[in-house]
C-alpha cells in the first residue's frame, strides 16, 4: 500500500473508516452476530470506538505483528467457539453474501469467484461443489483454476479450525492455506461455494479509487442546511455536502460527489466524481476528477486526475497531476512496471506533501509523506518520504519536515 500509511481498514470514505461501512454491511445482513474483530496495537482504540459506535456486541483481540491471516485468528483463539465466519476488514462485498451465509449447512464451506486476471491471492482447486485443495499466491501461469478464493469461510467447529492451524507450520505466509489443505486430506468435508457479486480488495493503494467508486454510486443526494451554498453554483446528480461545507460562485459539482465537514469549494471550481474528506480547500479555478482527497488538504488552480491523495496535501498554483499517458496505453507503476490496470492514474501521495507553484507529476508516480516537490519540477519517478526534489532534480533530506505547516489552516497561521 505504499505510500499510503493508515491503516486500510481505517482509510476513510464518505467520512467514515472502511470497516464502519463493512461491519454496518454484516450487522443489518446477519442478525443478532457476535463479532470478534482483530486489530493491530495502533488500530484498537479507533476499531473499538467504530464497533461502539455502531453497537456490536463485539470482542476486540490484538495481533501484535503482521504475520499473516493464521496468526491473527490465533491471537484471538481464545474467544473462537461454535460457528465462525470469517471474512476480511477491507474487501467490499455484495451484502447478499452475508444473508446467504445464515443458511449453510456442513462443517466448512470456501467461497470463490472467477477471474480472468492474476490476483496475488490464494487458488481453489475444486471438483463439483468440494474443494480439493488450495495454493496460495501461485504465480501467473501456474493457477490451478480461475478460481480465486475470497475471505468468506465458514466454519461449523471454530475450536477445531484453531487445533488445525497451532499445528499448521510454513516459513512463509500461508499457514492458513496449509491448515485447511490438511483438513481436506484428514477428509473433513470443505465445500465450495460459488460467488459473482460485486468484488473489492485492498491490495494497492489505486484500488482506493475503486472502493471509492462503488460508495459513490451508493450515494442518495444529501445536503446540509448547515452547509453554505451560493445560488450560482451548479450542483448535478447525486451530491452529499456536509455540515460547514461551503460552496461557493461559479462552482460546479457533478455527481456522485462526495464533500465532507468544513470542505471549501471555491469560485469557478468543477469537482467531479470525486471524494473530498473533512476540511480539504478547493480553491479558485480548480479541476478534481474521479480523485480520492484525504482530510485537510488544499488546492488554487490546479488539475488533480484519478489521484489518490492520502490527507494533508498542499498544492501551489499551476500544479497538475497528470493522469493520462500519451501513447494511452496503461498505467504502471514503480521501477518494476507493476501493471495497474488502469487507463489513467495520477499521484499516488501520502500524508503532508507539499508541491509547488507549476510543478507536474506524470501518470503513476507514488510521493512518500512529508515529501517536497519544488516550483516547476516534472517529476517523473517515485519519490520516497521526506525527500525534497528541486527543478536540478536534486533529491535530499528534510531536515525540519516536522515544522511544516500540515493543515490549510496551521498555512494561513504561518503566512499571518
Amino acid at each position: 500500500m505504499w505510500p499510503i500509511q493508515t491503516d486500510k481498514c481505517l482509510i476513510p470514505i464518505l467520512g467514515k473508516p472502511l470497516i464502519w461501512h463493512n461491519l454496518l454491511k454484516i450487522r443489518e445482513n446477519l442478525k443478532n452476530a457476535d463479532f470478534i474483530i482483530i486489530a493491530n496495537p495502533s488500530s484498537k482504540g479507533k476499531i473499538t470506538e467504530i464497533a461502539q459506535d455502531l453497537n456490536l456486541n463485539f470482542q476486540i483481540a490484538v495481533q501484535e505483528q503482521p504475520k499473516g491471516m493464521a496468526d491473527a485468528l490465533l491471537a484471538a483463539k481464545n474467544l473462537i467457539e461454535g460457528e465462525v465466519l470469517i471474512v476480511n476488514a477491507e474487501d467490499v462485498l455484495d451484502p447478499k453474501i452475508f444473508q446467504e451465509a445464515q443458511g449453510i449447512k456442513g462443517e466448512v464451506l470456501l467461497t470463490g469467484r472467477k477471474t480472468e486476471k492474476y490476483f496475488p491471492g490464494g487458488y481453489l482447486k475444486v471438483t463439483g461443489d468440494s474443494v480439493q485443495g488450495i495454493i496460495e499466491k501461485p504465480g501467473e501461469g501456474n493457477e490451478p483454476s480461475d478460481l480465486v478464493k475470497l475471505v468468506v469461510d465458514y466454519f461449523k467447529d471454530g475450536k477445531k479450525l484453531i487445533e488445525y492451524l497451532e499445528n499448521a507450520g510454513s516459513s512463509v505466509d500461508d499457514v492458513y492455506e496449509i491448515a485447511l489443505d490438511q483438513m481436506i486430506k484428514d477428509g473433513v468435508e470443505v465445500r465450495f461455494s460459488g460467488y459473482d457479486g460485486i468484488w473489492l480488495p485492498l491490495k494497492y493503494p489505486w484500488h482506493i479509487l475503486d472502493l471509492m467508486t462503488y460508495f459513490l454510486s451508493q450515494l442518495e443526494q444529501q445536503i446540509s442546511p448547515e452547509a453554505k451554498i451560493s445560488d450560482k453554483a451548479i450542483i448535478e446528480g447525486k451530491v452529499v455536502i456536509e455540515e460547514g461545507a461551503r460552496v461557493f460562485e461559479g462552482a460546479v459539482i457533478k455527481g456522485p460527489v462526495f464533500i465532507g465537514k468544513n470542505c471549501i469549494v471555491g469560485n469557478n471550481s468543477m469537482v467531479r466524481e470525486s471524494n473530498l474528506e473533512e476540511g480539504s480547500v478547493t480553491g479558485f479555478n480548480s479541476d478534481i476528477t474521479r480523485s480520492y482527497i484525504g482530510a485537510n488538504s488544499w488546492f488554487h488552480t490546479n488539475y488533480i486526475g484519478d489521484s489518490c491523495l492520502e490527507g494533508d496535501m498542499g498544492m501551489g498554483s499551476g500544479a497538475v497531476l497528470a493522469n493520462l499517458r500519451l501513447d494511452n496505453k496503461d498505467i504502471t507503476v514503480g521501477e518494476d512496471h507493476l501493471e495497474t490496470g488502469r487507463n489513467k492514474l495520477g499521484l499516488i501521495a501520502g500524508k503532508g506533501v507539499r508541491i509547488g507553484v507549476n510543478a507536474s507529476t506524470m501518470p503513476g508516480v507514488r510521493v512518500g509523506s512529508n515529501c517536497l516537490i519544488g516550483p516547476g519540477v516534472v517529476l517523473r519517478k517515485d519519490l520516497q518520504e521526506k525527500k525534497k526534489i528541486t527543478l536540478k532534480e536534486e533529491s535530499f533530506e528534510i531536515e525540519d519536515y516536522e515544522n511544516l505547516p500540515t493543515s490549510y489552516n496551521q498555512f494561513r497561521d504561518k503566512l499571518k
